[in-house]
């Protein structure tokens, strides 16, 4: 029952984060995107509190097709996740 229970809790939040990348997160949509984290990008402090987050906006000033690859991945890294959970449960 608990990988039932992890293997949807992974799989359905993944699938759908997945579904929305690939149908609504438009070049407009990281526009905003970018502009809504534009005080990050300026604190010069920003790698010593959030060097993870800080890499991801660097990528994703850069191009809108590499910062929607990265999230398709790690959507898929969810999904299977997921399906594996799920895998496990029923066989």
């Amino acid at each position: 029952m608990d990988s039932l229970i992890f293997g949807l809790a992974f799989f359905i939040p993944g699938a759908a984060f997945f579904l929305w990348i690939v149908f609504k997160y438009t070049k407009e949509e990281h526009q905003k995107e970018l502009q809504k984290y534009a005080w990050f990008r300026e604190d010069k402090m920003k790698w010593l509190w959030d060097s993870d987050f800080a890499l991801f906006t660097k990528i994703a000033e850069k191009s809108f097709m590499i910062t929607k690859i990265i999230m398709l991945l790690l959507s898929l890294f969810v999904v299977a996740a997921g399906v594996l959970g799920l895998c496990i449960y029923f066989f």
